[in-house]
């Protein structure tokens, strides 16, 4: 059984605030974003706003194509590409020249946040006896992401601007993802099935 404390499920958690709070970036930028493009300010929202329509789509239709690679690869791996892979289109979205270029780094953020749920729901209840308490600890997780994606991008846009709010928490998720990473290949090497296959090698020597 999974410890609840173990950094795996602290990964997960992350994991969750991360994905609504990535996802959530744009709603709250989208009227800094077109006012930055040469928008009106009266229709700088409304304009804005169908760009992310490819975005929320794309983050329901990819869930069952990361949940397929997922069985016939690996959750783990999965998962890490979820971190790495949202965190570059976030800084690429914070790098967009233009309007059209916003809307496909949101449709990318949408292709790899569609990776959490199906991947990271089934790692917190495989191998568990307390899978009540930690889907409501991870609920609480992704509810802080929607809670506090308007008001981390508001802080970052009051002291920067809005391509920064994309580009800080891309950082960030990327640097979580490497220590997953970094976690996960540790694990490996100690993994029951080596270890017994070290006793093995001993026994036979």
């Amino acid at each position: 059984m999974r410890d609840q404390n173990s950094p795996e499920f602290i990964y997960l958690n992350i994991g969750h605030f991360l994905d609504h709070m990535i996802m959530l970036i744009f709603a709250k930028a989208a009227f800094s974003i077109g006012i930055d493009f040469g928008l009106l300010k009266d229709s700088a929202f409304a304009e804005m706003i169908s760009y992310g329509i490819p975005a929320l789509v794309l983050f329901g239709a990819c869930a069952p194509i990361a949940a397929y690679l997922a069985d016939k690869w690996n959750r783990k791996g999965m998962l890490t590409v979820f971190f790495i892979g949202i965190g570059l289109a976030s800084i690429l979205t914070g790098f967009s020249q233009s309007i059209i270029q916003v809307g496909f780094g949101l449709a990318s953020i949408g292709i790899f946040a569609s990776i959490y749920h199906p991947v990271g729901i089934s790692m917190l209840i495989e191998d568990s006896k307390k899978v009540g308490w930690r889907l409501g600890v991870n609920g609480v997780w992704g509810n802080m992401g929607v809670a506090g994606a308007p008001l981390l991008t508001g802080i970052i846009i009051g002291i920067y601007d809005w391509r920064m709010a994309f580009i800080i928490p891309g950082i960030f998720s990327i640097f979580v993802g490497l220590g997953f990473f970094v976690f996960v290949s540790s694990r490996s090497k100690f993994s029951p099935e080596i270890i017994n296959q070290k006793k093995e090698l001993i026994g036979f020597a």
